[in-house]
């Protein structure tokens, strides 16, 4: 589950983006573009909640999964 992709820009997957929110003591915003490496918001939902879940210590990969599967269906237009 952790090796799936979160960000198609940088192709970085769940595991190296969950490493980087855990070394990090910048904000979100900063936060994200070392995850993303761009300005999109193609994957904000889903990095947004996982750095939350990196700030609390509780993660949930199956909540990450659904953000990321309802955002492809949405991109796609199913």
């Amino acid at each position: 589950m952790e090796n799936r992709v979160i960000c198609e820009c940088s192709g970085k997957c769940i595991k190296e983006a969950i490493e980087i929110f855990q070394q990090t003591n910048e904000p979100y915003r900063k936060a994200k573009k070392e995850v993303t490496l761009c300005n999109r918001n193609c994957c904000k939902k889903a990095l947004s909640r996982l750095f939350d879940m990196v700030y609390f210590g509780k993660f949930d990969l199956e909540e990450i999964h659904t953000i990321l599967d309802d955002e492809k269906k949405r991109i796609l237009g199913l």
